[in-house]
């Protein structure tokens, strides 16, 4: 289940839960929201809660708040949001407490459940606080020697993982001082992340300066050239960025680069 702007419930279990959650508080709200006018709204919740996703509740909330003719509804809608909610921070319970898990859960439902993530940061806090070697004297110079890198290496380790995730509004911020200070890595993510908000020129900037050892920039790049979406349309240069990306490793280079072999030269790309 992926966890971008719509975080939803993930895993098999949770997926079931959820299941039995939307049915049992479907049926209750039924039998509450009736009659003629109150057939638009019942359409409304209904869609909400077919739907697996946590977010769009939280919208619906926040853009309706303020209309008392929805107040059953929106009761409703927010007891069903805070069960996923709780179905979530179960799952997160069984999880070791560790910073990634941290990274995962803040990315996916910060927006929806900030009370059920802060819970489970404070519990990261605490075993972290367990592990911590004691203080040994003398020893202060070289720990906070360290402390800098650490946080450099995990800033790093977020924006490639909020990129893997696709939860590109965080990815951006995580990664942008890093392409800036030329981590092919990190440049090859916010052209990604830009073709994926349609800044086409910004995607092709960052993959530019990627390419030369990043098949994921190589092959943004040929596909670039071979749809025109923002440099001038050319089957050569796509074929050069896929072969380029291909000798990197990148799979979908090498499928690109074996169907455009397959088709005639007056089929194009």
């Amino acid at each position: 289940m992926l966890l971008s702007g719509c975080a939803g419930i993930d895993g098999e279990r949770l997926s079931k839960a959820s299941s039995e959650v939307v049915s049992r508080t479907g049926n209750a709200v039924k039998a509450i929201i009736t009659g003629p006018d109150e057939e638009p709204y019942e359409r409304q919740r209904q869609a909400l809660f077919d739907q697996p996703y946590i977010d769009p509740l939280t919208d619906y909330l926040k853009a309706h708040g303020d209309d008392t003719d929805r107040e059953t509804l929106l009761r409703q809608i927010a007891d069903e949001r805070d069960r996923r909610c709780q179905v979530i921070a179960e799952n997160y319970a069984e999880e070791p407490a560790t910073e990634e898990k941290l990274i995962r859960y803040r990315a996916g439902y910060s927006y929806s459940c900030p009370a059920e993530v802060k819970a489970f940061s404070e519990r990261v806090e605490r075993e972290q606080q367990k592990e911590a070697p004691s203080t040994v004297v003398g020893s202060d110079s070289s720990k906070s020697a360290e402390e800098p890198e650490k946080e450099h290496e995990q800033d790093a380790s977020d924006c490639y993982l909020l990129t893997s995730i696709r939860n590109y509004s965080a990815a951006r911020e995580a990664c942008r001082e890093f392409a800036e200070n030329g981590d092919p890595r990190s440049q090859a993510n916010m052209a990604l992340i830009a073709h994926a908000f349609e800044d086409y020129a910004s995607a092709f900037k960052w993959a530019q300066k990627a390419a030369p050892v990043s098949g994921k920039a190589s092959y943004l790049l040929g596909q670039m050239y071979a749809s025109g979406r923002g440099v001038g349309q050319n089957p050569e240069q796509a074929v050069y960025w896929y072969d380029k990306a291909a000798s990197l490793g990148h799979e979908e280079a090498r499928m690109a680069l074996k169907r455009y072999r397959e088709q005639t030269p007056a089929d194009g790309i």
